[in-house]
């Protein structure tokens, strides 16, 4: 894996591209985030309009902690994969990640490689202590991505959320810490990259 490799703030995987968002990723972005079994499972409310995708992508096109998760081979965008804050910790040097996949691609492995590579990013470039994850009780898939990648169970939050739905879900938490990322965990990361 490169970090940094030939794009602008890019990370470069075997098959996938980290990138920030620019404007002409707009038209592919509508899809991932209008998809009501892409985003609602990610505790995200799907965008319902063209405005609302809109609304969506200026946050995201100014972050500079979320990427456009894209195809080496095509340059197709199919996901987007971000740090933000670790609402969970206070006064540490935590991040939490959060993605999405477009569905259609579900069940090949590009998540995980793309999570995999945020790991990497996370504790080589912006040093941090903590990389917490969550899904709720009933994704599993994001599960599976987040076990895959080294994340090690911290416990269930009952009752932690009321969704944009009204749905109330359990949260399944999970971090890695630094000195297990330095004690061979990003070794076996790369492996997946």
């Amino acid at each position: 894996m490169k970090l940094f490799g030939r794009l602008r703030g890019g990370i470069e995987t075997q098959r996938l591209f980290l990138r920030r968002w620019e404007h002409k990723d707009f038209k592919a972005y509508i899809p991932i985030v209008s998809d009501p079994e892409v985003m609602t499972p990610a505790g995200c409310q799907p965008a319902g309009t063209l405005e609302a995708a809109s609304a969506m992508f200026a946050r995201d096109l100014h972050n500079d902690l979320c990427y456009a998760i894209v195809l080496r081979e095509t340059e197709e965008v199919i996901g987007r994969i971000k740090l933000q804050s670790d609402l969970r910790r206070f006064h540490v040097n935590s991040l939490s990640v959060g993605y999405e996949l477009r569905r259609d691609l579900w069940g090949r492995g590009y998540m995980t490689e793309a999570l995999a590579a945020m790991v990497t990013f996370a504790f080589e470039k912006k040093k941090v202590d903590v990389l917490a994850a969550s899904h709720y009780a009933e994704n599993e898939r994001s599960r599976r991505v987040i076990e895959k990648c080294g994340f090690k169970l911290e416990g269930v939050v009952p009752w932690a959320c009321k969704r944009f739905d009204g749905k109330i879900c359990d949260d399944v938490c999970y971090s890695i810490l630094r000195e297990d990322y330095i004690n061979g965990l990003g070794t076996n990361l790369q492996d997946q990259l």
